[in-house]
């Protein structure tokens, strides 16, 4: 079961190839014996295949991301299946959580570890997780959905570096309006359940006319920067 699934995600093939290959059972097959199978099952056996392929090459100390990947789902709703905004025609998917392993450029990844998520999971419950069958990284990065309180302190209690963009809330676009004015600097602390630091730092491309959230991004993080 594992040898063709592997060969299909590394390829980015379908199913429907392993016919031409020798030693892999068919299409049909492989689609019976998934069905007969629990997806937290199937999803366990590809994290303990991974972990060995990966041992000796992923460690301690490597800058890692994780991430949220929503797959379209067109079938009726069950506890792998989870909403969200609408699009590709739908508004159901699968969803799947991983931390990966970023490179010097960043869309170069190496999945370490993954997770299905249910309707049942919370971000935290996921993140925790994922963070436990893993190397410790040297940094955490995160998008801005993972802008909660609740993360925050999650991380900050387990020592792990991290930083994510800013959720532009009323509180973030007042310290970007007074940063540029000059009564904030571009590193200052901020209070999330726990004492982080408001990084600000100017988008690309901005131009002077630009309103202050246009022409700032803020990034919140527990390493401390030195102010430019």
């Amino acid at each position: 079961m594992i040898k063709p699934l592997i060969y299909i995600s590394i390829n980015n093939a379908s199913a429907e190839s392993l016919k031409y290959m020798n030693g892999f059972p068919s299409p049909d097959t492989l689609l019976r014996r998934l069905e007969s199978l629990d997806l937290k099952h199937v999803v366990n056996a590809l994290n303990e295949a991974n972990r060995v392929v990966l041992s000796g090459h992923a460690k301690d100390g490597m800058k890692m991301a994780i991430d949220f990947t929503e797959e379209p789902y067109y079938g009726k709703l069950d506890m792998y299946v989870t909403r969200s905004k609408y699009k590709s025609g739908t508004d159901r998917f699968h969803t799947f959580a991983t931390i990966s392993v970023v490179g010097k450029d960043e869309k170069e990844r190496l999945t370490l570890y993954s997770l299905p998520v249910t309707m049942l999971d919370t971000k935290e419950d996921i993140v925790k997780k994922l963070l436990e069958n893993s190397p410790r990284p040297s940094v955490l990065m995160m998008d801005r959905g993972f802008f909660k309180t609740e993360i925050i302190k999650l991380l900050q209690s387990m020592g792990i570096n991290f930083i994510m963009p800013a959720v532009k809330n009323e509180r973030i676009k007042s310290m970007l309006d007074e940063h540029a004015k000059g009564n904030i600097s571009s590193v200052t602390e901020y209070e999330m359940g726990s004492k982080v630091y408001l990084v600000i730092a100017r988008k690309k491309g901005s131009r002077e006319e630009d309103k202050p959230d246009d022409k700032f991004i803020a990034f919140v993080t527990n390493i401390k920067f030195d102010d430019p």
